[in-house]
């Protein structure tokens, strides 16, 4: 394969995506009975509750860098002129209640004959348009001639057609993507995800159709149910997180004062180790501003009473598996000291370098560490290699 075949099948095949992304960005606007066809009567077109066609749109796109659709002697413009004209004279494209729009991801010279016939409304610029579309008609390209000839022959049908035209250019997939999220009044946060979930369903539910040998249609209603299903697993999926800073700062002495004799502190009391007084410290903190975060998730709906469960089971594992493997080293006599520095080699082992995950999401530091205190809280863990016999489940 040579580079300029490649080239071509290349510029063939973002037309072709071309036409899904801007159908579903009519999707995104359009009424919620209606339904937006690809390649049925026009490359892109809007139908309504009865089954009228109140849209239709004709989509070029090019890759390279001075590409130019809907040039003025191309076949862009005038096959579309020729589709129009044709079916306005046969009757299946209503003129005065159908939306035409020619639409590409180029810009378009400001002088080109498509911009100037979209900006043709008013009696003598639709025939300043025609006498344009007639220059431009004079000594056709051979592989044209003959639509050139059937749209000039149509004169009185132009002058109906011309000021129903309208031009979208410079039509990128950015542009796009900012089309949709406005549309559909999506936050930043959601934005993307939302709308790469959208095209997947899109494009998946146009090859289903086509594979049934169907024109893809697809119903604003079935867009809909997938659109609530997209933001639903977003808002679901991303849980925002506080920052220890902002918990703790609605943390008061007296709330401090309040859990100095709970089984947790009692725990924390029992490791040995040379900044003991700030570790405990700490613990409280954590324990404090975990459990207002828990009960803030919980409020908010983010999380339930299942998700947290998770949660704590796997903070339950990783004590399980630390106080094994550090329990391993209790010798056949050891002293108070000696167990008390143990302790602090459980705990230490136990908390450091883990976060646990809440609904698939990393969460913060002292959400974790606050978890692992209240389950020594309980109790069903502890620190001390004899922790059970010091606070006996009752």
């Amino acid at each position: 394969m040579t580079i300029e075949t490649t080239h071509t099948a290349t510029g063939q095949m973002a037309g072709y995506l071309f036409q899904p992304d801007r159908a579903l960005v009519l999707l995104c606007s359009c009424k919620s009975k209606e339904a937006v066809s690809i390649e049925l009567v026009d490359d892109v077109a809007t139908i309504d509750e009865k089954g009228n066609v109140v849209y239709r749109e004709q989509d070029k796109s090019s890759i390279q860098t001075n590409g130019q659709p809907f040039k003025d002697r191309s076949k862009d413009l005038w096959n579309t002129l020729m589709i129009w004209t044709k079916e306005i004279k046969n009757g299946t494209l209503k003129i005065e209640t159908t939306k035409l729009v020619c639409v590409t991801n180029k810009k378009l010279d400001n002088d080109s004959l498509i911009k100037k016939i979209a900006a043709a409304k008013k009696e003598e610029q639709i025939a300043a348009a025609i006498l344009l579309l007639k220059t431009a008609a004079a000594k056709p390209p051979a592989g044209i001639k003959k639509i050139i000839e059937a749209v000039i022959a149509e004169e009185e049908i132009l002058k109906q057609l011309i000021p129903r035209i309208t031009v979208i250019e410079e039509n990128t997939i950015q542009t796009r993507t900012n089309e949709i999220a406005e549309a559909l009044s999506l936050t930043e946060n959601i934005k993307d995800n939302v709308i790469e979930s959208l095209r997947g369903w899109f494009n998946e539910s146009i090859l289903k159709q086509l594979e049934k040998g169907h024109a893809p249609i697809i119903k604003k209603s079935d867009f809909n149910n997938r659109f609530t299903k997209a933001v639903n697993k977003e808002t679901n999926d991303r849980i925002v997180f506080n920052v220890k800073r902002l918990v703790k700062s609605t943390i008061t002495e007296i709330d401090r004062e309040k859990v100095t004799d709970r089984i947790f502190v009692k725990q924390m009391e029992l490791i040995e180790h040379p900044d003991k007084n700030e570790i405990l410290l700490d613990a409280i903190d954590d324990f404090l501003c975990s459990e207002s975060e828990r009960t803030r998730l919980t409020l908010m709906g983010d999380i339930d009473r299942e998700d947290l469960n998770e949660m704590d089971e796997g903070c339950r594992e990783r004590w399980k598996e630390a106080f094994r493997r550090k329990r391993t080293l209790l010798k056949i006599v050891m002293n108070d000291a000696e167990m008390a520095e143990l302790a602090f080699e459980i705990y230490d082992s136990t908390i450091s370098g883990y976060i646990a995950p809440l609904k698939g999401f990393a969460t913060n530091s002292y959400l974790t560490k606050g978890t692992f205190h209240r389950l020594a809280d309980i109790p069903e863990i502890g620190w001390h290699p004899d922790w059970d016999k010091h606070f006996p489940k009752t």
